[in-house]
């Protein structure tokens, strides 16, 4: 009976965990997007509303694009509405402390 209740609180407190991890706040808004042309590749950045900042674990959706079909002649600015996923304060801790060990390894890699 004891092996049961532990094995059920163990598989409890690691179905939180999870779903803790899992959960995020997602927010919608209209934002400015400048899509620039590079050489063989594309670069984007989002104007986002005063209060938001992006931290690591954290996911922008651009969910409108115009019809470019491939040529910007340098840069395009238009506007767009945005999808802003915030992760959760485990995820941003976990995304963020797993960075920093990969970037040591690459640092310290002869």
């Amino acid at each position: 009976m004891r092996k049961f209740l532990l094995g059920t609180l163990l598989g409890a407190g690691a179905y939180l965990l999870w779903r803790w991890y899992e959960s995020e706040i997602v927010t919608e808004f209209e934002g400015m997007v400048h899509l620039q042309s590079e050489h063989d590749h594309f670069h984007l950045h989002v104007d986002l509303p005063p209060g938001f900042t992006i931290e690591p674990g954290d996911t922008i959706e651009i969910l409108e694009m115009p019809n470019i079909q491939g040529h910007t002649q340098g840069e395009v600015s238009y506007p767009s509405r945005i999808r802003f996923h915030q992760a959760s304060l485990l995820r941003q801790v976990l995304v963020k402390r797993s960075s920093l060990v990969e970037l040591n390894e690459l640092v310290e890699h002869p």
